[in-house]
């Protein structure tokens, strides 16, 4: 009966449950309660879009795999055969899984959103890293305003000032009320030992509260990373990185 396995994950998925058959979807991004993960900077969550489960972090956004729901588990088709997680409780705000033993609690990241939060300013410093990444200054007001000072192998040396078109500056505004900017602790975003592009961040916000953190594009803070990743292609596209 070496193949009986086989047989139960063919017969499995051959008659999935779908997201339109559960009382609640499971759709959406899941956030690891602190408790049950130990360090803040090493925290992993689940996405789910569509038929795809994803593994995020602030180091990486990867594909787990498709997947589907079977009575009570999660079943998905990884690069290394079948995984699965066992739904212990499940509601429209949080999501407690089981596998190999470990249970995790997750809420969901509609919770993080905060129509109320609101950026003033926005400042980023980059550093070249072994002359191959870009040195600049560049910093947005709520307004629009913004100024560019490239230093090394950008395309646009010295200072530039400009003002950001409205469809950008909502763009901006729209993923910052989802940063959950007020939990992020500077001492625990990481900075890799190995060489990368070092990144430093002064974000002001609502009553003049400021954080600030440095980091690499490759240990961004995950809620962070969107709205870098969108600066940087507007500063790409106006000719200044």
């Amino acid at each position: 009966m070496k193949y009986l396995p086989l047989i139960l994950i063919i017969f499995i998925s051959c008659f999935p449950r779908t997201e339109s058959e559960l009382p609640i979807s499971i759709e959406g991004e899941w956030i690891p309660v602190f408790e049950d993960i130990g360090f803040f900077y090493d925290w992993s969550g689940l996405n789910f879009e569509n038929d795809t489960v994803f593994k995020i972090s602030d180091r990486w956004d990867v594909v787990i795999g498709p997947y589907f729901i079977f009575e009570d588990r999660i079943i998905a088709d990884t690069f290394d055969g079948i995984d699965e997680f066992t739904i212990l409780n499940h509601t429209k705000d949080s999501l407690t899984l089981e596998k190999n033993g470990m249970i995790t609690h997750y809420y969901s990241r509609k919770l993080e959103y905060d129509i109320d939060l609101k950026f003033n300013s926005i400042s980023i410093s980059t550093y070249r890293c072994m002359d191959l990444c870009w040195e600049f200054d560049f910093t947005i007001q709520s307004d629009g305003f913004a100024v560019f000072n490239g230093k090394y192998n950008t395309q646009t040396s010295g200072l530039k000032e400009g003002r950001l078109n409205d469809i950008l500056l909502k763009e901006i505004d729209s993923l910052f009320k989802w940063s959950n900017i007020k939990e992020i602790d500077p001492e625990w975003v990481a900075i890799p030992a190995m060489d990368g592009w070092l990144i430093n961040f002064d974000i002001n916000y609502n009553d003049n509260q400021t954080v600030t953190f440095s980091t690499t594009d490759w240990e961004l803070p995950y809620r962070i990373k969107p709205i870098f990743y969108l600066i940087d292609k507007h500063l790409i596209e106006e000719g200044l990185k």
